[in-house]
């Protein structure tokens, strides 16, 4: 059976997990945060603007941590606006607790910006006891599965053969929850991971840099959102 997340919402409308005792988005921005920080991290928009006009392929970010779906928004509309046509994005996202729809539905309603994209997910998103839901959007391009597990679990079950272009660890901070950092969730990113993947995370944790270190990933600091004054990114060198 499926648990969904327990939540309050702060004096600001923001959400905030009553189990983990941690907030899904910053105050100042939890738009600007989630560009900053994956799509940024990972650098999404040049990589995307590289690819030939006319190629096609399939480029597959994994996600750990859905919450408000705010990162896979944020990436479907900037593949959108800059991947070739022949191009399809395959986006896999993991929560062991997800929102209810309703709450996602409030959460999302903070970003009017992306109205036309959190209305067609809200369509699709029906968290059922199956522990995964697939849907597809714009034209069969963008390819979402969320996957209700535990991360170690849900990372386990993914066949080697999907090889993940970009990671996006998202969960929420190790102190909080220490299993979304586990070094089963590093061994299998490694398992599923080529020489150009890129990882990027809002923690600069030393359970975490030294998790993806292990793994095989090249990691660094680099400048972080509002508050926060680092971040990591990295890029996977055992293939």
């Amino acid at each position: 059976m499926i648990e969904f997340a327990d939540i309050d919402w702060d004096n600001n409308g923001l959400p905030h997990s009553r189990s983990f005792n941690d907030k899904y988005f910053c105050q100042e921005n939890g738009l600007a945060e989630s560009y900053h920080v994956f799509c940024g991290g990972n650098e999404l928009s040049l990589r995307w603007q590289a690819l030939a006009e006319n190629s096609t392929g399939t480029f597959t970010i994994t996600e750990t941590g859905f919450g408000s779906g705010l990162n896979f928004l944020c990436a479907w509309q900037l593949f959108q606006d800059t991947a070739p046509s022949g191009w399809t994005l395959r986006y896999i996202s993991i929560d062991r607790f997800p929102l209810r729809r309703e709450d996602l539905s409030r959460a999302l309603n903070l970003w009017p910006e992306l109205k036309t994209f959190s209305d067609q997910l809200l369509s699709h998103y029906h968290p059922t006891d199956s522990k995964i839901e697939t849907s597809v959007f714009s034209d069969k391009r963008i390819h979402l599965t969320l996957l209700f597990d535990e991360v170690s679990t849900a990372l386990a079950d993914i066949s080697k053969d999907t090889r993940v272009d970009a990671w996006f660890l998202d969960g929420f901070a190790p102190a909080c929850n220490p299993f979304m950092w586990s070094a089963d969730v590093f061994h299998n990113m490694a398992r599923l991971s080529h020489k150009e993947t890129t990882v990027s995370t809002f923690t600069v944790a030393g359970i975490v840099k030294q998790g993806l270190r292990n793994a095989g990933f090249k990691v660094q600091k680099a400048p972080g959102f509002g508050r926060k004054r680092h971040m990591l990114k990295g890029i996977f060198q055992n293939d």
